[in-house]
């Protein structure tokens, strides 16, 4: 068990690697697109490529046509799987999981601590009176006396939360431009994506990548927003004043599911928003590459799995 999963966590880190590589390349183009590269890059360490690769075995076992990849399985095998069988192990898997534990706590007990204060102050608030935007639908809106930001609170029914005379601090342009981020956030789903992302944090809380994926994360997700408020037609230096306003006189949201205004570089995103820059749809070319790169993740552990000689262990070249 030991050894598959440092395997998982080698391919999932080299899965990771060519994220980012393809990320680079769509640097230019919008943030919606990198943060579902990144988010794809963090689901990546809670599906393992054996559940892929044993569909495989099992298709073969169906009737599927047979494959044929010569040495390529066992060639492909040394590199998915870097850490081989080892004897004299007995005892360090045990201490391992005892230390991983141990993390393990301490990161779901950081959670939920800052998930109950800010539970605290929903419990606290009072229905909004003010007037939101058409498209904010049935979504509810609430006020707090806490010096919170507007954040979006909530996964499963979000709730939008908002600071007590926010109205007072900012011009109704502006506050329009405010709530269009939230309700972005809300469209989008960010809350539940970002709780699948904690979770990868608080399983995978030793890798160092992980917690890096997080940062991506936080960043593309308030760069997408940016550039939708601008694209539903608020000017960009208005909506830049308002997001310093908020970050003047309000406390940034600690919580990564409660998704408020002002994550990831402020100064780098005020910059951006203010040039009124709306980003274009991603070139065919570029769609067919992250297609592409969609397909060989899923398809070739698939391929591979069908084509392993042992049918006793159909996921023999990679098991994680």
């Amino acid at each position: 068990m030991f050894n598959e999963l440092v395997n998982h966590v080698w391919q999932s880190t080299l899965v990771a690697a060519a994220i980012a590589a393809l990320a680079a390349l769509l640097r230019d183009d919008s943030a919606h697109s990198r943060y579902w590269l990144w988010w794809a890059a963090s689901l990546k360490f809670l599906v393992p490529f054996s559940l892929l690769a044993a569909l495989g075995g099992a298709l073969r076992d169906a009737g599927a046509p047979a494959i044929e990849l010569a040495d390529w399985p066992s060639t492909l095998g040394v590199l998915a799987e870097p850490m081989p069988e080892a004897a004299g192990w007995a005892a360090l898997p045990t201490a391992l999981a005892v230390i991983w534990a141990g993390g393990f706590a301490a990161v779901v007990v950081s959670w939920m601590v800052r998930t109950l204060k800010v539970r605290g102050l929903l419990r606290a608030s009072a229905p909004y009176i003010g007037a939101l935007p058409r498209s904010a639908g049935h979504l509810e809106a609430r006020t707090s006396p806490a010096l919170l930001e507007p954040a979006l609170v909530g996964i499963v029914r979000p709730v939008l939360l908002l600071p007590q005379g926010i109205a007072e601090h900012l011009t109704r342009t502006q506050l329009d431009a405010v709530l269009e981020h939230e309700l972005t956030h809300w469209r989008r789903r960010d809350n539940l994506t970002a709780a699948v992302h904690m979770l990868v944090e608080a399983v995978f809380w030793f890798h160092p990548l992980v917690w890096w994926i997080g940062a991506r994360l936080v960043e593309e997700r308030e760069r997408a927003c940016d550039e939708a408020v601008v694209r539903a037609g608020h000017d960009g230096r208005v909506y830049a004043e308002g997001i310093l306003n908020v970050c003047e006189r309000y406390v940034a949201s600690a919580l990564k599911c409660a998704a408020g205004i002002s994550g990831a570089d402020l100064k780098r995103r005020v910059v951006e928003i203010a040039r009124n820059r709306a980003m274009s749809e991603l070139p065919i070319q570029k769609k067919a590459l992250l297609g592409a790169f969609a397909v060989a993740t899923l398809i070739v552990p698939i391929i591979f799995g069908a084509a392993a000689q042992n049918a006793a262990d159909p996921i023999q070249w990679v098991r994680i």
